[in-house]
């Protein structure tokens, strides 16, 4: 589950705008690496320009894809903590500050996905049946780690509509020899029956602990408590909307209606109809177990304080 190597902030708005990066930790590594390419971008030779490309380039990441913690946090942690060095720091030092910042970045990044993978494999125990939704490498971590302990089990797969990201997990699943029932996402009530427990990944978490997923993750929540089956979240602590601090909600990102139906087919009935193309959704706390970080398992709500303490750890 290598990351792509990008030589141009070019080839990576045009991954983000086609939907190519696999989950948030992608997201997340794809801002930091445009931040990286435009500090080591040698035509950028004031302050002045260096931050107005910057910002133009995460208008665009956030325009895209404004669910996603990771490129709000990359902002926070790489753009917004070097902007504060402006006034004591020439435009050299600024941009060896911000190059360390995004490697740093992208190496705690990849460590939270190794740790919380070997705690979502201690959780996997042989001849279990875990469902799952959707995809990302924190979810895929676990079973990274489950596989290379040797474990045999077994994991039911939704389909993950419109985009089915859930492909993906199958296409790795298949290569491990791992058994996979493969469900649609209106199907999920005829089969979770089978299953041990629940397992999904997160693009965003408030502060409270309600997880935002892409959109069907709250139906797999809901129908875990119905069925008594244990439902957890795989994140890194960095998944965190620090926005939600402040009282403002995660935004809930919303696809084009023509990805899911021709209006106009209905000619001048066009009015009458309201298409709502959810692409995420939002799971409250009180619906999930436990979320594995990279600092183990831990409650939803103690979410904010994980974040505290990674944010102190990434300026030491």
């Amino acid at each position: 589950m290598d990351f792509p190597k990008y030589s141009s902030v070019e080839d990576i708005l045009e991954d983000v705008v086609a939907l190519r990066p696999k989950g948030g930790s992608a997201y997340g590594y794809c801002s930091a690496m445009a931040y990286k390419l435009i500090a080591e971008d040698n035509s950028l030779t004031t302050i002045d320009t260096l931050f107005d490309k910057l910002d133009s380039v995460t208008e665009v990441l956030l325009f895209e894809k404004p669910t996603m913690a990771t490129i709000h946090n990359a902002k926070i942690l790489i753009v917004d903590d070097v902007r504060k060095l402006i006034s004591e720091s020439d435009i050299d030092n600024i941009k060896i500050s911000m190059i360390k910042r995004a490697n740093l970045f992208i190496e705690r990044s990849a460590i939270a996905l190794d740790r919380l993978g070997q705690f979502g494999g201690n959780l996997i125990q042989d001849g279990q049946v875990i469902m799952i939704h959707s995809f990302s490498r924190s979810l895929m971590s676990c079973f990274a780690s489950a596989v290379e302990s040797g474990k045999s089990f077994e994991v039911i797969c939704t389909e993950s509509q419109p985009t089915k990201e859930s492909r993906w997990a199958i296409d790795q699943f298949v290569a491990w020899g791992i058994r996979v029932s493969f469900v649609i996402d209106a199907g999920m009530a005829m089969i979770i029956s089978e299953a041990d427990w629940c397992l999904t990944g997160a693009d965003s978490i408030s502060y409270v602990g309600d997880v935002a997923n892409k959109i069907g993750t709250y139906q797999l929540a809901l129908l875990s408590q119905v069925f008594n089956k244990p439902f957890y979240v795989a994140s890194e602590i960095m998944k965190l909307q620090t926005q939600t601090m402040e009282g403002y909600p995660i935004y809930l990102e919303r696809r084009p209606d023509d990805e899911i139906l021709d209006l106009q087919q209905f000619g001048d009935e066009i009015d009458t109809i309201d298409v709502r193309h959810q692409f995420f959704d939002l799971t409250p706390a009180n619906c999930i177990r436990g979320i594995i970080t990279e600092r183990g398992m831990i409650p939803p709500v103690s979410i904010g304080n994980e974040w505290e303490k990674f944010r102190l750890s990434f300026n030491d």
